[in-house]
Protein backbone atom coordinates (compact mmCIF):
# COMPACT_ATOMS: atom_id res chain seq x y z
CA UNK A 1 0.00 0.00 0.00
CA UNK A 2 1.65 3.55 -0.86
CA UNK A 3 1.51 6.67 1.06
CA UNK A 4 -1.77 7.88 -1.06
CA UNK A 5 -3.44 5.00 -0.64
CA UNK A 6 -2.94 5.23 3.23
CA UNK A 7 -3.41 8.66 3.11
CA UNK A 8 -6.79 8.58 1.20
CA UNK A 9 -7.82 5.71 3.56
CA UNK A 10 -7.40 7.88 6.54
CA UNK A 11 -9.06 10.63 5.02
CA UNK A 12 -11.72 8.92 3.84
CA UNK A 13 -12.62 7.77 8.14
CA UNK A 14 -12.15 11.41 8.70
CA UNK A 15 -14.98 12.33 6.62
CA UNK A 16 -17.09 9.55 7.08
CA UNK A 17 -17.00 10.14 10.49
CA UNK A 18 -17.76 13.73 10.01
CA UNK A 19 -20.83 12.64 8.71
CA UNK A 20 -21.51 10.64 11.11
CA UNK A 21 -21.02 12.58 14.14
CA UNK A 22 -23.28 15.13 12.18
CA UNK A 23 -25.69 12.52 12.27
CA UNK A 24 -25.58 12.73 16.36
CA UNK A 25 -25.86 16.33 16.39
CA UNK A 26 -28.89 16.01 14.54
CA UNK A 27 -30.56 13.32 16.91
CA UNK A 28 -29.29 15.57 20.07
CA UNK A 29 -29.94 18.86 18.32
CA UNK A 30 -33.95 17.48 18.09
CA UNK A 31 -33.96 15.97 21.14
CA UNK A 32 -36.86 18.06 22.69
CA UNK A 33 -38.57 17.74 18.90
CA UNK A 34 -42.36 16.24 19.24
CA UNK A 35 -41.89 13.21 17.60
CA UNK A 36 -38.63 13.25 15.97
CA UNK A 37 -37.29 10.05 15.19
CA UNK A 38 -33.34 9.60 15.32
CA UNK A 39 -31.48 8.33 12.76
CA UNK A 40 -28.12 6.32 12.52
CA UNK A 41 -24.79 6.02 10.71
CA UNK A 42 -24.21 2.35 8.63
CA UNK A 43 -20.52 2.72 7.74
CA UNK A 44 -19.21 0.12 4.71
CA UNK A 45 -15.63 -0.44 2.97
CA UNK A 46 -15.17 1.09 0.11
CA UNK A 47 -12.84 -0.83 -1.73
CA UNK A 48 -10.37 -3.40 -1.01
CA UNK A 49 -7.72 -5.49 -2.65
CA UNK A 50 -6.69 -8.96 -2.03
CA UNK A 51 -2.49 -8.99 -1.95
CA UNK A 52 -1.19 -12.28 -2.15
CA UNK A 53 2.20 -13.27 -0.37
CA UNK A 54 4.15 -15.61 1.12
CA UNK A 55 1.96 -15.98 3.86
CA UNK A 56 -1.14 -16.43 2.01
CA UNK A 57 -3.22 -13.72 1.03
CA UNK A 58 -4.58 -11.06 2.85
CA UNK A 59 -7.37 -7.84 1.97
CA UNK A 60 -6.45 -4.63 2.22
CA UNK A 61 -9.14 -2.00 2.66
CA UNK A 62 -9.53 1.52 0.57
CA UNK A 63 -11.51 3.45 2.80
CA UNK A 64 -14.12 3.97 4.43
CA UNK A 65 -17.96 5.51 3.34
CA UNK A 66 -21.08 6.07 5.20
CA UNK A 67 -23.54 3.65 3.30
CA UNK A 68 -26.51 5.04 4.38
CA UNK A 69 -28.45 6.96 6.66
CA UNK A 70 -31.13 4.34 8.77
CA UNK A 71 -34.15 6.06 10.19
CA UNK A 72 -34.76 4.58 13.78
CA UNK A 73 -39.05 4.17 13.52
CA UNK A 74 -38.90 1.79 17.33
CA UNK A 75 -42.10 2.98 19.45
CA UNK A 76 -41.62 5.69 22.34
CA UNK A 77 -42.68 5.99 25.53
CA UNK A 78 -46.43 7.50 26.48
CA UNK A 79 -46.67 10.55 28.87
CA UNK A 80 -49.25 12.27 29.83
CA UNK A 81 -50.26 15.66 29.12
CA UNK A 82 -52.55 18.64 30.23
CA UNK A 83 -54.55 18.90 26.63
CA UNK A 84 -57.33 16.21 26.12
CA UNK A 85 -56.09 16.53 22.25
CA UNK A 86 -53.15 15.45 22.78
CA UNK A 87 -52.83 11.63 21.15
CA UNK A 88 -50.12 8.94 20.62
CA UNK A 89 -49.98 6.16 18.46
CA UNK A 90 -49.06 2.64 19.15
CA UNK A 91 -47.70 0.73 16.42
CA UNK A 92 -46.78 1.68 12.55
CA UNK A 93 -48.15 4.06 12.02
CA UNK A 94 -48.96 8.01 11.26
CA UNK A 95 -50.25 10.50 11.64
CA UNK A 96 -52.01 12.37 8.06
CA UNK A 97 -51.76 15.99 7.91
CA UNK A 98 -52.08 19.25 4.66
CA UNK A 99 -52.07 22.25 4.51
CA UNK A 100 -55.03 24.04 3.57
CA UNK A 101 -55.82 24.13 -0.20
CA UNK A 102 -52.69 21.79 -0.75
CA UNK A 103 -53.58 18.16 -2.40
CA UNK A 104 -50.19 16.88 -0.73
CA UNK A 105 -49.89 14.63 2.41
CA UNK A 106 -47.55 14.62 5.09
CA UNK A 107 -47.25 12.44 7.86
CA UNK A 108 -46.03 13.01 11.44
CA UNK A 109 -45.77 10.40 14.93
CA UNK A 110 -46.26 13.50 16.63
CA UNK A 111 -49.92 14.21 18.49
CA UNK A 112 -50.34 17.48 19.51
CA UNK A 113 -53.11 18.96 18.01
CA UNK A 114 -55.06 21.85 18.79
CA UNK A 115 -58.09 23.35 16.89
CA UNK A 116 -57.61 26.40 14.85
CA UNK A 117 -59.97 29.67 15.08
CA UNK A 118 -61.76 28.05 11.44
CA UNK A 119 -62.80 24.66 14.07
CA UNK A 120 -59.88 22.63 12.08
CA UNK A 121 -57.77 20.08 14.62
CA UNK A 122 -54.58 21.02 13.57
CA UNK A 123 -50.57 20.72 14.64
CA UNK A 124 -48.85 23.20 15.73
CA UNK A 125 -47.25 23.61 12.53
CA UNK A 126 -51.32 25.10 11.51
CA UNK A 127 -51.25 21.82 9.43
CA UNK A 128 -55.32 20.02 8.94
CA UNK A 129 -55.35 16.72 10.25
CA UNK A 130 -57.02 14.28 8.09
CA UNK A 131 -59.35 11.26 8.94
CA UNK A 132 -62.12 9.44 7.32
CA UNK A 133 -65.13 11.39 7.19
CA UNK A 134 -68.91 10.15 7.78
CA UNK A 135 -72.06 11.68 6.74
CA UNK A 136 -74.82 12.65 9.21
CA UNK A 137 -76.14 9.30 9.49
CA UNK A 138 -72.89 7.92 10.57
CA UNK A 139 -71.52 6.11 7.46
CA UNK A 140 -68.54 6.03 5.98
CA UNK A 141 -68.33 9.28 3.19
CA UNK A 142 -67.64 8.38 -0.23
CA UNK A 143 -64.16 9.32 -1.32
CA UNK A 144 -59.96 9.96 0.57
CA UNK A 145 -59.75 11.50 3.90
CA UNK A 146 -60.43 14.73 4.99
CA UNK A 147 -60.30 17.28 7.53
CA UNK A 148 -61.04 17.13 10.44
CA UNK A 149 -63.40 20.01 11.65
CA UNK A 150 -65.38 20.71 14.61
CA UNK A 151 -69.33 21.07 13.48
CA UNK A 152 -71.05 24.19 14.18
CA UNK A 153 -72.83 22.34 16.73
CA UNK A 154 -69.74 21.57 18.75
CA UNK A 155 -69.29 17.81 18.26
CA UNK A 156 -66.71 16.15 15.92
CA UNK A 157 -68.41 13.99 13.43
CA UNK A 158 -67.38 10.35 13.88
CA UNK A 159 -68.89 6.82 14.96
CA UNK A 160 -69.65 4.90 18.17
CA UNK A 161 -66.57 3.64 19.50
CA UNK A 162 -66.73 -0.61 20.25
CA UNK A 163 -63.23 -1.18 21.26
CA UNK A 164 -61.00 1.11 24.20
CA UNK A 165 -57.55 -0.52 25.03
CA UNK A 166 -56.95 1.29 29.00
CA UNK A 167 -53.68 0.17 30.99
CA UNK A 168 -53.31 1.94 34.12
CA UNK A 169 -51.40 0.80 37.53
CA UNK A 170 -52.48 0.59 40.44
CA UNK A 171 -51.35 1.13 44.17
CA UNK A 172 -50.88 -1.73 45.95
CA UNK A 173 -51.25 0.12 49.26
CA UNK A 174 -54.48 0.93 48.47
CA UNK A 175 -57.54 -0.68 50.08
CA UNK A 176 -59.73 -2.49 48.22
CA UNK A 177 -63.37 -0.66 47.39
Amino acid sequence: MGMSSALYSGVSGLNTNSNAINVIGNNLANTNTLGYKGSRSIFSDLLSSNINGSGGSSQIGRGVGMSVVDQIFSQGTFENTESNLDVAIDGDSFFVVSEAGVEESLYTRAGAFRFNADGYLVNPEGYRVQGKLFDEAGNLAAGDEGDLKVQDTGLVGGQATNKIDFVANLDSSDEAP
